[in-house]
């Protein structure tokens, strides 16, 4: 079933009556008011609230893409006259400006509600160790929620805010979504930027976020993503792509992994499997699960000492207990057990590289278990690092992953699965999710802040020559499509390029690719574009106009119609063909 007030759910009420706004907002922040106390540190007052839906009234709905649209932020991360906690009060303070990722999202249109919960410090999978409470799962109270994330993912799960934001080093936005039957996107590292965060490693930490559906994951990672100069571990990427109808799916084999004695889990895993991803790949999981041990069983630990060490030895009564002792370990580890670990993570990243060559992504079980309360109080420490089984070794093999709602356990609670793709593959992973779930991703081709949409028909599609002028310029294939029926395709004399001719006369629908390009790498994209190729428009097949790659005027003469095989890469099996029977003969 549809959740309700979606992003695009708003979207539409707000279309037909801004006014609605403040209803709303406002009504988002009087259920968390409401809400269960663990979830929220702090709320922001009435008076900001309104004063923040006031200033939409500055900005453009349709160049806002989430023109008032409320969300919650965990409380490691930085909200302008709001105290920042990390989950500790007496490390609080008040930051004057917000993270780069909440100045962009609020410079979207976005309305912050509130700060919510977390494990202590972003250090933990339980959602437990917290002195504001233990953060209860939304589903079946006597479980856990989840972390480190928990108080975000609650607040998504109890249909308070439409997404919130979280953190996610060894799992943090993954475990959490997984618990409540929710997305949680991990963006590929570098891609949202981590200024005004409070570092937990600060070499692997990403902003995440939780939502209910892809689309609305996507809308966000639009408005939060690019580079920050300010960020000294922000990336300029090169997006890849890949066909998120027919992706290449690789699995764990369920006998090869470890599930902590709960066949139930490795049972729905297997059916997941079985139901959803036939014709898959199966890849050895040793590499990945060897990776994830070095997060918190090597030096990785030492990283959290740096981020907030001295304050721990300053204030060490003033720290949860439990996530004292886990950030002391990392004073343990030397210099030399530093540079061994990275040495030995470096030959398992090219092993585990290695296993997924053949795929585009890998789906793998989120959790192998799900603990209670009681459980988790029992054994704070061997509980957490089951949680983290599945999950450590995604930012140190630098990979991008969303987690995926999967099904319900016999108890009723959700099961998760995340899939998986390369650094760089964001867009194509999230397309590819949503068409594996059934979802439809209704705002794929429109155009967000900063890009700008081309179709491409020959040389500049996936697998063709040139196809590396658009993804050397930060390209990313968004779908495949088709014009509409008045188009004829001609083969240009060179014979390694076609020209597309709109035409009243004999035309017919021809194949196309919609690819994403920054803004700023439209010109120098044209610079390489040679005559008798120009820029125009295209309409396609439902009846909407893009850019994209056309035929001049006069490009048809002395050309070779191909319109009958209705599209270049068919034009181009054809004459392979041709070749093929002509060397039998």
């Amino acid at each position: 079933m549809k959740p309700e007030r979606t992003i695009s759910d708003l979207r539409e009420i707000y279309k037909k009556r801004p006014s609605k706004v403040y209803d709303i907002v406002l009504d988002a922040w009087h259920k968390a008011k409401e809400a269960d106390e663990a979830i929220w540190i702090h709320l922001l007052d009435e008076p900001t609230i309104r004063e923040s839906i006031k200033r939409l009234e500055s900005k453009s709905f349709e160049d806002s893409p989430l023109w008032g649209i409320p969300f919650a932020i965990k409380d490691n991360i930085d909200l302008a006259g709001s105290p920042t906690t990390a989950g500790c009060p007496e490390f609080a303070y008040v930051p004057n400006r917000s993270a780069t990722v909440v100045e962009r999202l609020m410079d979207s249109g976005a309305i912050p509600i509130g700060k919510t919960n977390l494990d202590q410090f972003a250090t933990g999978l339980t959602g437990t160790r917290s002195p504001y409470g233990e953060v209860r799962n939304a589903i079946d109270p006597e479980y856990i929620a989840g972390g480190s994330s928990s108080g975000s993912a609650a607040a998504v799960a109890h249909g308070v805010v439409p997404f919130a934001l979280g953190t996610d080093t060894a799992g943090s936005g993954r475990v959490p979504a997984a618990f409540h039957g929710l997305i949680g996107f991990k963006p590929t590292k570098g891609w949202w930027s981590t200024r005004g965060v409070v570092p937990a490693c600060q070499s692997l930490d990403c902003v995440s976020v939780f939502t209910q559906t892809v689309s609305d994951a996507s809308s966000v990672a639009q408005v939060a993503g690019g580079f920050d100069q300010e960020d000294p571990y922000s990336r300029r990427l090169d997006f890849a792509g890949f066909s998120p109808t027919s992706p290449r799916i690789g699995v764990f084999p369920t006998d090869k992994l470890p599930w902590f004695g709960n066949r139930s889990y490795a049972d729905r895993y297997q059916a997941f499997v079985d139901e959803f991803l036939f014709g898959t790949l199966e890849v050895d999981p040793e590499p990945f699960l060897a990776a994830g041990k070095l997060l918190y069983e090597g030096p990785w630990l030492a990283e959290r000492v740096v981020a907030v060490g001295e304050f721990i030895d300053s204030h060490p009564d003033m720290v949860f207990p439990v996530t004292r002792q886990v950030i002391e370990n990392g004073k343990k580890p030397t210099a030399v057990d530093c540079f061994q670990a990275q040495h030995q993570l470096e030959e398992l990243r090219r092993i585990a590289l290695s296993c997924i060559e053949d795929v585009d992504v890998m789906v793998s079980p989120t959790v192998p278990t799900h603990f209670s309360l009681n459980e988790v109080t029992n054994d704070p420490f061997g509980t957490n690092n089951v949680l983290g089984t599945f999950t450590n070794f995604v930012n140190l093999l630098d990979l991008c992953a969303v987690g995926v709602p999967a099904g319900t356990m016999p108890n009723g609670l959700p099961f998760g699965v995340t899939v998986l793709a390369r650094a760089g593959c964001d867009h194509a992973l999230l397309n590819a999710v949503a068409h594996l779930i059934g979802e439809s991703l209704g705002t794929s081709l429109h155009e967000q802040p900063g890009e700008r949409h081309v179709a491409v028909c020959g040389a500049h599609m996936r697998g063709q020559p040139l196809n590396s002028d658009l993804t050397s310029r930060g390209g990313w294939f968004v779908s495949a499509y088709k014009t509409s029926n008045r188009y004829r395709l001609f083969a240009i004399p060179d014979g390694k390029r076609p020209a597309l001719v709109r035409s009243d006369v004999g035309g017919s629908s021809i194949e196309v690719e919609i690819w994403s390009l920054p803004e700023q790498s439209l010109g120098p994209l044209l610079t390489t574009i040679a005559p008798p190729i120009a820029l125009g428009n295209i309409e396609l097949e439902d009846s909407r106009w893009v850019l994209g790659f056309v035929g001049a005027a006069g490009s048809e003469l002395e050309s070779t119609d191909i319109t009958s095989f209705g599209g270049w890469k068919n034009h181009l099996r054809h004459i392979s063909d041709k070749g093929t029977q002509g060397q039998s003969m």
